[in-house]
């Protein structure tokens, strides 16, 4: 532990091998499941899944922070990105060299998991991926967490696979904020993962991806959108929509034991949220379900957001949120994470800030959060 703050980073990444699915799906599903290929012709990565392109450049944005942006990923082959991604040992060394005590790991490659629509690959590929990630972690217990992947495809199989995620000491199940297979997270078909998450104890965390490979607002908002503004917009846009549904849907009302966790889209803006979604209650809530508590509320008993380490906001709002419903992430090693000095930064941006307040953001929350 560091000297005066325990230091929780709740969403940091792995990179999986790249022949991961290739070489331990069922041999039927291999050449349909998250598979790499290199293009001679455009210089580039590719990353298939099915028969679609997932994406024909960026994979070297999962494994480059602190690199320069010049010829992104042209020319380089993703087992070449950051050994901190894909091995435990030189993980724990950032950690050391960082500051942090403890890293919650979520997926690189497997964040295309979601995108699947064949149900029996995905359900296969989540447990490759979650088998995977457990023995990785257990290389360094005691500063290496894993969150499992839920094929939220199937919801039934997702039940199951919730429990088994528990079994294997994972800490939570992480989803993307989309509709799978065109069903919106507040469908009732999903009630058997709220109810396996439930009574495990797991939290769900929504991690986007900004991808266009599910229903979102990438698909529906990506054309009308100024060139490099996508990533900034898209996360935040399908956090607010899925935990608004989550909210205005009953979900939260009906499971008032399931945790929710929501990444990678900035902490200031939930503030704002609670205001106007309990502001807009008040006048369309005839077209809701039967709700006892308002958004704001349901937040604060259930939910927790994650703020980026140079955010102004968290200092400054977390008397709105709630002290204990914050957190912060580091992304490394993606292309967006501050490195080398992410914790400097978390620093530097809260001083003076309340003092319990800051010992939750840095690592107390998380710690609670992830029950760890």
């Amino acid at each position: 532990m560091t000297a005066d703050l325990s230091v929780v980073d709740a969403d940091g990444h792995l990179c999986e091998p790249a022949r991961l699915w290739e070489d331990n799906l069922p041999p039927r599903w291999r050449e349909q499941g998250i598979r790499l290929r290199w293009n001679e012709q455009t210089g580039y990565d590719e990353c298939l899944v099915e028969e679609r392109m997932a994406t024909d450049r960026g994979l070297v944005g999962l494994g480059n922070a602190g690199e320069s942006f010049d010829e992104f990923g042209r020319g380089r082959h993703y087992e070449d990105l950051n050994p901190a991604g894909f091995d435990a040992r030189e993980r724990v060394k950032v950690l050391d060299a960082e500051g942090i005590d403890v890293a919650v790991m979520y997926p690189g490659l497997g964040l295309k998991l979601g995108a699947i629509r064949d149900t029996d690959l995905a359900v296969e590929s989540c447990k490759v991926y979650n088998d995977w990630l457990a023995e990785w972690c257990a290389q360094s217990p005691d500063r290496l967490v894993g969150v499992g992947a839920l094929p939220l495809q199937d919801p039934k199989r997702a039940a199951v696979e919730a429990r088994r995620i528990a079994q294997l000491g994972l800490k939570a199940g992480f989803a993307r904020p989309n509709a799978y297979n065109d069903r919106p997270l507040h469908h009732r078909a999903y009630t058997p993962v709220w109810e396996a998450l439930s009574d495990t104890g797991l939290p769900i965390a929504f991690h986007p991806a900004g991808l266009s490979d599910m229903p979102g607002a990438s698909r529906a908002l990506g054309g009308l959108m100024a060139p490099g503004t996508h990533h900034a917009l898209i996360l935040l846009i399908d956090q607010q929509m899925t935990l608004s549904n989550l909210v205005y849907g009953g979900v939260l009302e009906r499971f008032p034991e399931l945790k929710v966790i929501v990444l990678e889209c900035g902490g200031g803006w939930i503030a704002h949220w609670m205001d106007r979604l309990d502001e807009f209650l008040e006048s369309y809530g005839w077209a809701t379900p039967a709700l006892s508590l308002t958004p704001r509320e349901y937040f604060q008993r259930q939910c927790w957001v994650s703020f980026d380490p140079g955010e102004r906001t968290a200092p400054l709002l977390w008397p709105l949120i709630g002290a204990d419903r914050i957190t912060w992430a580091s992304d490394f090693p993606h292309s967006d994470a501050k490195y080398p000095g992410v914790v400097d930064e978390l620093r530097e941006y809260t001083e003076g800030m309340d003092e319990d307040a800051r010992a939750g953001l840095f690592g107390l929350n998380a710690a609670a959060m992830y029950s760890l």
